[in-house]
């Protein structure tokens, strides 16, 4: 079934590069969602980038006092490494107190950042949460953080990296660029048939 929706899919995109390039812009700004940041009680920084850029904004949020406490999630990378250990070694070197970082270093999806963050955040007394990500995995991030932190009674910010690599001009025109967004629906669809975002 999976490979039906990738085929379909591809289809579409396809026809929509030959004839409409304009709707891509569209599907670009369809992805990403932001809220206004507020005065809250933890920065939850989903793994899955390359670059650093979602502890970047993260730390970002965390000097200008938007939030007392940051909580990296992401699991094993390689060995004995997890990518939140990885995430937290940036954020210290950027000046912030390692006693302000908490760890979730069990997950390797979206989901699992946001099943195994509660607990820690239930623990941090969290009742507003921040949600750093990536712009065009926003969308899908704050659906499942907002479908399971509501029933534990903590409310989700999205505020996603405001200066990413991956430019949003004329996107599916780069490989670079192209890829993350494709396999992004191909997810967002996974995850709507799954009942992970509602």
């Amino acid at each position: 079934m999976f490979k039906k929706i990738f085929i379909v899919i591809f289809a579409l995109v396809l026809f929509v590069v030959l004839f409409h390039p304009f709707i891509f812009d569209k599907m670009y700004d369809f992805l990403v969602v932001q809220d206004k940041p507020e005065k809250s009680d933890v920065i939850l920084v989903l793994a899955g980038d390359s670059n650093g850029e979602r502890v970047d904004q993260a730390v970002k949020l965390y000097k200008e006092g938007y939030a007392p406490k940051i909580l990296m999630s992401g699991g094993p990378i390689i060995w004995k490494l997890t990518s939140a250990q990885n995430m937290k070694s940036q954020a210290i070197a950027l000046g912030v107190p390692p006693k302000n970082i908490f760890m979730e270093e069990k997950s390797l999806s979206t989901l699992g950042n946001i099943k195994y963050s509660i607990p820690i955040l239930k623990r941090l007394n969290a009742k507003t949460i921040i949600l750093v990500t990536s712009p065009f995995h926003a969308r899908r991030a704050r659906a499942v953080a907002r479908k399971y932190c509501l029933k534990e009674n903590i409310r989700v910010l999205s505020y996603p990296v405001q200066a990413s690599a991956l430019n949003p001009d004329s996107w599916w025109t780069r490989r670079e660029d192209t890829e993350p967004i494709a396999f992004e629906y191909i997810k967002l669809i996974h995850y709507l048939l799954n009942g992970e975002l509602f």
